[in-house]
Order: structure tokens, then sequence, then C-alpha cells
């Protein structure tokens, strides 16, 4: 009697760590699953990595930058229109919070 109770403990806390490798918990269902269903997924599959790569690659032959502001060229209502959305976002911000 001893012996089994003994088997079945070992037994199942083999089985709950190598559930807990896989980040589960001691759900009843969950710890029925064999192990392999409950394997970690990679985080992107490998088409996304490859279109990832060509897309950097692609960035990389472009000029992707714009040329400096000029400052000079900045003009009063250009400055009005930032100070006007400036507010606008305060304000709603302020009453947001409020």
């Amino acid at each position: 009697m001893v012996k089994n109770s003994l088997r079945s403990v070992c037994m199942n806390s083999q089985h709950v760590n190598a559930a807990a490798r896989y980040g589960t918990t001691r759900h009843s269902f969950r710890r029925s699953l064999p192990t392999h269903v409950l394997r970690e997924l990679p985080r992107q599959e490998p088409e996304v990595v490859a279109a990832l790569r060509r897309a950097e690659e692609r960035l990389r032959e472009m000029e992707v930058r714009s040329e400096p502001v000029n400052l000079k060229r900045i003009t009063m209502q250009d400055l009005r229109d930032f100070l006007m959305a400036y507010c606008a976002c305060f304000m709603a911000v302020m009453a947001f919070i409020a």
C-alpha cells in the first residue's frame, strides 16, 4: 500500500514538473494531455521571419530620411497650428483626468 502511494506521488510529481516546464497549470484536463501537445510554439512562423528580413533589406537599400527642416521656413501659421493642436490635446487629457 505504501509503495503504491509512493509510486503514484512520484509519477504525479514527474508529470507536474514536465507540465510546469511548459507553463501549464495543474488543471486536470491539461494534466491529462501528453507533453508534446503542451510544447512551446515558436513566437513567429518562418514565413514571417523571412518577410521581415526581406523588408529590412529593402529598407537598407532605400533612402528613408527626408531633408532637414529649415527653421527659417517655419511661418507664424505653422506656429499657430501647432499651439492649437497642443492646447486641444492638453485640454482633452485634463478633461479625461478630471
